[in-house]
């Protein structure tokens, strides 16, 4: 707290104080012309910063939006409402031989431009000093400084997009525990797809299904042994999940893989078994403790991985996944994928079924016939862009009644198959299939993000880099 001010009649009249009353009087004008020269300078960078917001965003009507109510669309408020700096209180209160006042406004934040903000501060100081013995001096300083600073706008996922990468975790030898957040962190990554739940139906056609994501789990909890001994504890894990999904990274589960018992028998098996998805995965209800993830993890969708050459049921299993998302109240936005062979028409997952999902990851390795770097891939390329967009029973949440987006499928590394080609020349097959202007393209999927991560070449380049320089 600062001291009172001296009583005025306890100080002798002399030439000096008279002085001093007159130097006091000067003080007071000067540090009042100082802050009215002070709001000028306000006034004039506010004019400023307009014209600045002006030219970043090139829409005048964009701007008058912006700066207008509180409320508006943008949520930005008026560039006219900034706090002006009080009255420095100088006149008539001289409580100490040295006062500075700093009036600030700092860190007003505006979002002009969609995904971009931009934050402005100014400052400006006032400082007056009085001397102890006799006379009276002022300084008074008030130069506004000024910055507008764009800040990096916040990732979000565009399923309509033709550059995405998505990749899959969980199976490859150089899987960490913690290593989901780490690959969810890396900005060329869109999409991650857990692999993977192998068993639908482990109890000869009934109960729960099985699941398996390599270290990121721990056995069983009681009611998992006791009611879903195909299930694993993988609480400790949900907090990656969530954390992707903060970064605003889908998590989608895989159903299937290369040794997975992945059959449906019946229509009503198949529809059982997408409920059965969401009630352990989704947003739906299940009451025995059995959830692998907790209660409070709701991932973003599911991958149709079926490798086992029986694709009966697949079609009324995909309309049901639909069914059972259009039962959460909040209205989250689901995706379901799937992941065929290259050559057509694909032995484990019908057409029909493809074109209900979002987006199609067609694996161009491990088939000589279509690999990348056979010379059959461009065709084949083409081949399944045509039949994905023909379809007329489209229920795709992407661009319904157009067919799902189509991914090239490619291994991040030698081991995953044939196939392979290192990240340069990985490059150039995918300018080929740019050059081909395929509507539904939607980017790239990598088996497995993990080991994208590590192949890293002389440059410093990694897999996952090539792959999504590639595909913008």
């Amino acid at each position: 707290m600062a001291p009172s001010p001296t009583p005025v009649e306890n100080i002798p009249i002399t030439q000096d104080t008279i002085q001093i009353d007159k130097d006091l009087e000067a003080l007071a004008n000067d540090a009042s012309r100082a802050y009215l020269d002070f709001n000028q300078r306000i006034s004039r960078i506010r004019t400023l910063v307009n014209d600045i917001l002006l030219r970043i965003s090139g829409s005048s009507k964009q701007v008058e939006s912006a700066m207008g109510a509180s409320t508006s669309s943008l949520g930005v408020p008026s560039l006219s409402a900034l706090p002006t700096p009080s009255n420095p209180g100088l006149i008539g209160n001289y409580s100490a031989p040295t006062s500075t006042i700093a009036p600030t406004v700092t860190d007003s934040t505006y979002e002009i431009i969609p995904g971009k903000t931009y934050t402005a501060s100014y400052t400006a100081l006032i400082t007056t000093t009085i001397s102890d013995h006799g006379s009276a001096s002022v300084a008074t300083s008030a130069v506004p400084t000024y910055s507008l600073q764009a800040q990096p706008p916040v990732y979000q996922f565009n399923p309509d997009a033709s550059d995405n990468l998505a990749v899959y975790w969980g199976q490859t030898p150089n899987t960490t525990a913690d290593g989901l957040l780490q690959l969810c962190e890396n900005a060329d990554v869109d999409i991650v797809i857990l692999a993977f739940l192998n068993q639908f139906y482990p109890e000869n056609g009934q109960g729960y299904p099985g699941i398996n994501f390599g270290p990121a789990c721990d056995p069983a909890n009681i009611n998992q042994q006791q009611k879903a001994p195909g299930l694993l504890d993988c609480t400790r894990f949900a907090t990656q999940i969530q954390a992707c999904q903060a970064l605003g990274k889908p998590v989608l589960l895989s159903l299937g893989g290369y040794l997975a018992n992945t059959s449906f028998v019946s229509d009503n098996q198949a529809e059982h078994f997408a409920e059965t998805l969401w009630n352990l995965f989704g947003a739906g209800r299940e009451e025995l403790g059995i959830r692998p993830f907790g209660p409070d993890v709701i991932l973003d969708g599911f991958d149709i991985d079926n490798e086992n050459h029986n694709t009966s049921f697949y079609n009324t299993f995909a309309a049901s996944l639909r069914k059972q998302f259009d039962k959460d109240p909040k209205k989250k936005r689901y995706y379901i994928s799937a992941a065929p062979q290259c050559p057509i028409p694909d032995e484990s997952i019908p057409l029909e079924a493809m074109r209900q999902v979002d987006f199609v990851w067609v694996q161009f390795y491990n088939n000589p016939s279509c690999n990348l770097n056979s010379t059959g891939f461009e065709k084949s390329v083409q081949n399944w862009a045509v039949q994905l967009a023909n379809g007329t029973t489209s229920t795709n949440t992407t661009a319904a009644g157009k067919g799902p987006k189509m991914y090239i499928g490619a291994p991040a590394f030698a081991e995953a198959g044939s196939g392979y080609v290192n990240g340069s020349e990985f490059a150039g097959y995918l300018a080929k299939v740019k050059n081909l202007d395929l509507p539904n393209l939607g980017g790239v999927m990598l088996w497995d993000g993990t080991m994208g991560a590590l192949n890293v070449d002389e440059f410093g380049a990694s897999y996952l880099d090539y792959a999504k320089a590639a595909v913008q």
